[in-house]
């Protein structure tokens, strides 16, 4: 009876021994949190009556001068801070760097209770959505906002309305 005791305690622990132990998916939000570095903003417009569309890039870091000759380095931010397991608030800023190093905050963006759903097929990717329509993804170390409103003019005339935004997290 013993040897078959220790037999049944030894295959227990072999099956046991067997078994991994996996690391729980950490929440949607807690992957995605942190400080993203803007590298472009693209906007366009195209009227409905018109075969052209007026499009202009952005591209980060760039070199600006104000009214007193004084040279900014100005940069991008996207600041994505967690409200709950799969909702994110996000806060869209340009910083200006003057030649001393000091830095100045410009007026900030902020979009607030976007949902993250997980993205099919891709490990750590995400959809952002505000109120169930998507407008941008993130995840990987990257992150795009995108957003097209059609409307109409103060004289009636219909025109799409696009603006992109894409960086990367900070290091």
């Amino acid at each position: 009876m013993k040897k078959h005791l220790y037999a049944f305690l030894f295959v227990s622990v072999a099956l046991l021994g067997g078994c991994s132990k996996s690391e729980p998916e950490p929440e949607p939000a807690e992957q995605v949190i942190g400080v993203y570095d803007i590298s472009q903003i693209f906007e366009s417009i195209k009227y409905a009556d018109s075969p052209r569309e007026q499009s202009d890039a952005t591209i980060y870091p760039y070199k600006a001068n104000d009214a007193a000759g004084v040279v900014y380095n100005v940069t991008a931010v996207c600041e994505v801070s967690k409200t709950s397991s799969n909702i994110v608030n996000l806060i869209l800023y340009e910083k200006y760097t003057d030649p001393s190093g000091k830095v100045i905050k410009g007026a900030s963006d902020p979009i607030s209770g976007i949902e993250l759903k997980k993205t099919d097929g891709s490990a750590g990717q995400f959809d952002m959505l505000d109120t169930g329509e998507k407008i941008g993804s993130i995840g990987n170390g990257n992150v795009t906002l995108e957003s097209i409103i059609s409307d109409k003019d103060s004289t009636g005339r219909a025109y799409t309305y696009t603006i992109r935004v894409t960086g990367k997290k900070a290091q």
